[in-house]
C-alpha cells in the first residue's frame, strides 16, 4: 500500500481511485481515496448492492487515506464511496475523482 513517501513521489492516479491488481491469486481493486476528515469510509457499488455496511475501507491515518481491496470486482464496476462525518451523519454517495471512466451526467459512478 501507499506510503508518505509513494504520496510525494507517485502521481497520485496510480495511489488513489479504483485499481485492478491480484492478491495472493485473486484479482479484483484495490480502492483508494484521500478523506481526512472522515470517521469512516466504504466503498460501494453495483457489486454489493450500494450497501455502506459490506464494504468499509481502513484508515491510513497519518495519511488520510482509506484503502480497501475487493476481491472480484471487475473493471468497469459502478461505484461510489459512501463517507461519514465524526457527528455520525452519512453524507451523500461521492464519486471518485480520480476515477478513469464514469457515467454520463446525471449519473455519476
Amino acid at each position: 500500500m501507499a506510503t508518505s513517501e509513494d504520496l510525494e513521489r507517485a502521481r497520485p492516479w496510480r495511489i488513489f481511485g479504483a485499481h485492478p491488481c491480484e492478491r495472493e491469486g485473486v484479482a479484483g481493486v484495490r480502492f483508494a481515496v484521500w478523506a481526512p476528515s472522515a470517521a469512516r469510509v466504504a466503498v460501494v457499488g453495483d457489486f454489493n448492492d450500494w450497501d455502506g455496511g459490506r464494504d468499509p475501507m481502513r484508515a491510513r491515518a497519518e495519511l488520510g487515506v482509506w484503502e480497501l481491496f475487493i476481491p472480484g470486482v471487475a473493471v468497469g464496476a459502478l461505484y461510489k464511496y459512501e463517507l461519514r462525518t465524526h457527528d455520525g451523519r452519512t453524507l451523500p454517495l461521492k464519486a471518485d475523482p480520480y476515477a478513469f471512466a464514469a457515467e454520463l451526467r446525471p449519473a455519476s459512478a
